[in-house]
C-alpha cells in the first residue's frame, strides 16, 4: 500500500481484529505471528517493545507477515503472498516506535478523530487518501512509545481497525530478548479529552 510504504521511508510503520469486551481476557499474540515472534524479540531496537493483536478475522488468517526495523522502530506487516517482503505488497500492518520515529504521526493527530481504548488510553482514527485508495490507521501511546495500526479500507473497517487496536493495547509487550523490564520510561497512559466522542466513526 503506497501510504504504508511511503511513511516506513518517512519515518526512516500499522490490521488486525477483537471485540472490546473480550479484549482483557487474551494472553497472547494471535497465532498468526508465531512464525516471526523471535525474529521481533531479536530484531527489536535498544528500548523498544512491541505490541501485537490477540485477534485476527478469519479472512486474515491466510496473511504472512513480515518485519521490517530500523533504529526508530519496528513494523509487522500482513500480505497475502507468502513471498513479499516490502510494504507496496501488504495489505496493511502495525508499528511500534520511538518518540522520534512517531514525530510524523504526532503532527497528524489533529486531523484525526478520538477514540475509546482499554486502560483508560486515548486513540485517534485517522484516514488519508480518496476512495478506493483511502488508508486508514488507528495511533496511540503507550508506555513511552508510539503505535501506528494501519490497513486499507478494502480489508479493514473503521469499527474493525479500532478493535483491532484494542486488542493490542491490552496484550503483553514483546521485548528484545534479554532485555531487562525497566529499560522504558514508564509514563501514563493517553487519557480521554474532555470532549471524547460517541460515535467514533462519521460516515
Amino acid at each position: 500500500m503506497k501510504y504504508l510504504n511511503w511513511i516506513f521511508r518517512a519515518t526512516s510503520l500499522s490490521i488486525l481484529w477483537i471485540s472490546m469486551n473480550t479484549a482483557s481476557a487474551s494472553a497472547e499474540p494471535a497465532s498468526l505471528f508465531g512464525p516471526v515472534i523471535d525474529d521481533i524479540q531479536q530484531q527489536l531496537p535498544d528500548g523498544l517493545q512491541m505490541r501485537l493483536p490477540a485477534y485476527l478475522p478469519e479472512q486474515a488468517l491466510a496473511m504472512h507477515p513480515f518485519i521490517k526495523t530500523n533504529s526508530k522502530g519496528l513494523q509487522v506487516y500482513l500480505s497475502p503472498k507468502s513471498n513479499c517482503n516490502q510494504p507496496k505488497c501488504s495489505i496493511g500492518g502495525i508499528g511500534a516506535f520511538t518518540q522520534e520515529g512517531f514525530s510524523y504521526w504526532s503532527r497528524q493527530l489533529n486531523k484525526g478523530t478520538p477514540v475509546r481504548l482499554p486502560n483508560g488510553i486515548q486513540g485517534h482514527y485517522l484516514a488519508l487518501g480518496k476512495g478506493e485508495e483511502t488508508d486508514h490507521y488507528v495511533l496511540w501511546q503507550q508506555d513511552g512509545l508510539g503505535y501506528v495500526l494501519g490497513s486499507d479500507r478494502r480489508n479493514a473497517s473503521q469499527e474493525e481497525l479500532i478493535q483491532i487496536a484494542a486488542s493490542t493495547v491490552v496484550e503483553p509487550p514483546l521485548r528484545k530478548l534479554g532485555q531487562v523490564t525497566d529499560v522504558l520510561i514508564q509514563t501514563e497512559p493517553g487519557r480521554m479529552g474532555p470532549s471524547p466522542v460517541t460515535q467514533p466513526f462519521p460516515q
